[in-house]
């Protein structure tokens, strides 16, 4: 049996948290802040246009970076091992692209609802997101891949 890689006995990034749930207390915090005060910051035409677009956008995005995974046979969970560096689609413009797409979804809801809450709760999930997760992603990814990761 092969010995974990990292010194705290574990074989994947110790993030502080899972994003996905993440995501859904965002989206709960945005809804509630919504329901206390609106804070409607856009015209209805932009939001009607440009709410539904940036939501399906978020998806497209999300869906792309899961089907590049997918085809290389690692897993989208942060608690589990990763085997291989994605690097085409959606990998080759950002190193976190299911992070960008939840914060495009903040966005999009925030649109959407006409509500300028979501941004802010897009901002602070994306320095939770950064501290919490990405960096300690990018901990063990150097870790376990070294010079392949860092090129």
């Amino acid at each position: 049996m092969e010995e974990p890689n990292d010194q705290n006995g574990s074989d994947h990034a110790e993030v502080e948290f899972h994003p996905p749930v993440m995501l859904l207390a965002a989206l709960a915090v945005g809804f509630l802040l919504r329901w206390i005060y609106q804070l409607a910051f856009l015209p209805t035409t932009m939001v009607i246009i440009f709410g539904p677009a940036v939501v399906i956008a978020a998806f497209g995005i999300f869906f792309w970076a899961a089907a590049a995974m997918r085809k290389e046979k690692t897993s989208i969970q942060t608690g589990t091992p990763t085997d291989v560096i994605v690097t085409y689609g959606p990998y080759s413009l950002s190193r976190n692209p299911i992070y960008v797409a939840m914060l495009l979804l903040l966005a999009g809801v925030g649109i959407w609802t006409n509500s300028f809450w979501f941004f802010i709760v897009a901002i602070v999930c994306s320095r939770l997101l950064d501290r919490g997760v990405i960096v300690p992603e990018e901990r063990y990814l150097e870790r376990e891949f070294g010079t392949d990761y860092l090129q």
